[in-house]
């Protein structure tokens, strides 16, 4: 049984045309399912909650990545399927699923095709793409056996299970590997390859594996989990393996 999440953007008439193309497409596919709008006044966590009571396997976020941020956490707590019909702009996480586009994503569910993913925790939110820590100072503990301590106001850092587009260096991110990435980037340089930065006695972008992680200050510092929820530090990061099973399309990037 399916339950589809439509995002509020949705509710604009132009899209009216292209989701009852949807529609149709899903009904002939025999994938049809029950169809909930997001709203600022709806509990989305009470939703999920009530329609897994009653049967739903499989919840579809129809909309951007900010509705897959939305609702990560809550599918997170049940043994549930993510589905995504990614709509118009900013679908970066569709995209490294293998999902391109609206149309292509309706065959994709249809083929079910399954892996399930490592999720990133940081303190009690899941995060399925990245955290950032904007130019400060912070110091990072690693698996309690070392500490990185960034230059204040010269290193950004990136904390990444799937590799997001700011991040230029040739690494492999996967989030089925049951680890994640601190990528601490210099702020004055143009992206480069590693080899070129190092001829040129530029600072260069480190990249560190790990399972946990502690972000901490000595004052509170901002960090932003999938471009969307603010914490605070001190923030404990780590990787819980496996724990989301998703729908992905052939041209993934892992």
């Amino acid at each position: 049984m399916y339950l589809y999440l439509y995002d509020s953007f949705l509710n604009s008439s132009k899209h009216t045309k292209m989701l009852a193309r949807v529609e149709m497409r899903l009904t002939d596919l025999g994938i049809g399912g029950k169809i909930a709008r997001l709203s600022p006044l709806k509990n989305i966590r009470e939703l999920i909650k009530d329609e897994v009571k009653n049967g739903v396997k499989t919840v579809v976020a129809v909309g951007n990545d900010k509705t897959v941020i939305q609702i990560v956490n809550d599918i997170a707590e049940h043994a549930v399927t993510l589905g995504i019909i990614p709509v118009g702009k900013n679908n970066k996480i569709a995209a490294a699923l293998g999902i391109s586009g609206t149309d292509e994503a309706c065959p994709i569910l249809s083929a079910r095709k399954l892996e399930k993913i490592d999720l990133g925790k940081a303190n009690n939110t899941y995060f399925l793409s990245d955290i950032f820590v904007p130019k400060s100072n912070v110091t990072l503990l690693c698996e309690n056996r070392y500490e990185i301590r960034p230059e204040k106001g010269e290193f950004e850092v990136f904390i990444c299970n799937i590799k997001p587009d700011h991040v230029t260096e040739d690494y492999v991110f996967s989030p089925k590997d049951g680890m994640l990435e601190a990528v601490i980037n210099p702020t004055n340089t143009v992206p480069a390859s590693f080899l070129r930065r190092a001829r040129q006695g530029e600072k260069k972008t480190t990249i560190v594996p790990f399972k946990k992680l502690l972000i901490k200050s000595r004052t509170p510092q901002e960090i932003i989990t999938d471009g969307n929820k603010i914490l605070k530090t001190p923030v404990e990061v780590s990787i819980v393996p496996k724990k989301l099973k998703i729908i992905v399309g052939k041209e993934r990037i892992f």
